[in-house]
């Protein structure tokens, strides 16, 4: 645990820290892990994960639908507090049907089953942790669990910190490219921001490589989780 701390802690990008956080997960049984911002007020997920070790065919798939609203996971985790495991939460819920069908299609995918793992953060900027494609000796002890949940909250930390320091630099957005990473971050592809936001894709394009050059980022997700933890949109 000292170890991974450490790491945690010496880590100055997102990028660094991302690698050394699915490093260690998958060191620990799990080989696919995802980061959710939770949007401020709310116990729902406000941007795209992070995520690493799943297909971009399952990933298409989650995000394909209302995943902030369908997946019940993330906002039983917050409430819980603890650890808790995807499945556990599926089969003690009453579920629409619009959540049966969600969780069907998760079933079809490696991530039907996992855990969650609940992060708070300063000012109300909580996250959670999701660890999926967990190998067959995986150690699913309360103790082992609670060691993971430590590293999780520690790395949440340290984003949280990294996004403070950052903000005191000029990341200064037009509403425009506020609005636009708005719908970034709730999955939106270009195509469709350019139907909502009645403007052509090359718009949108040209938009998006403005904040990836002002964000100084290279792709949409961290362009949409640096833009909600630093406050330059809505949490």
């Amino acid at each position: 645990m000292e170890e991974i701390l450490g790491r945690i802690a010496s880590a100055q990008t997102l990028p660094l820290l991302w690698r050394r956080m699915a490093r260690y997960f998958a060191q620990h049984g799990f080989a696919g892990v995802s980061y959710y911002w939770i949007r401020h007020g709310t116990n729902l997920p406000a941007t795209m994960p992070l995520q690493y070790g799943f297909s971009p065919q399952e990933v298409e798939r989650y995000l394909s639908f209302d995943f902030q609203r369908l997946d019940i996971v993330p906002r039983a985790a917050l409430a819980a507090g603890v650890p808790i495991r995807w499945s556990d939460v599926w089969r003690s819920t009453e579920l629409t049907g619009e959540e049966r069908a969600f969780l069907a299609a998760m079933r079809e995918t490696e991530l039907a089953d996992g855990f969650s793992l609940p992060c708070y953060g300063p000012n109300g900027r909580n996250a959670v942790v999701a660890l999926g494609r967990m190998k067959p000796d995986v150690d699913l002890s309360p103790s082992h669990l609670s060691l993971l949940h430590f590293a999780a909250q520690a790395a949440h930390l340290r984003i949280c910190s990294m996004f403070t320091e950052e903000a005191t630099r000029d990341r200064q957005l037009s509403t425009r490219e506020k609005e636009i990473l708005d719908w970034v971050a709730r999955g939106k592809s270009n195509s469709v921001i350019a139907e909502i936001l009645a403007i052509s894709p090359g718009t949108v394009d040209t938009y998006m490589r403005r904040i990836y050059d002002k964000l100084e980022v290279s792709d949409r997700t961290s362009a949409a989780v640096k833009g909600v933890g630093m406050g330059l949109i809505a949490a």
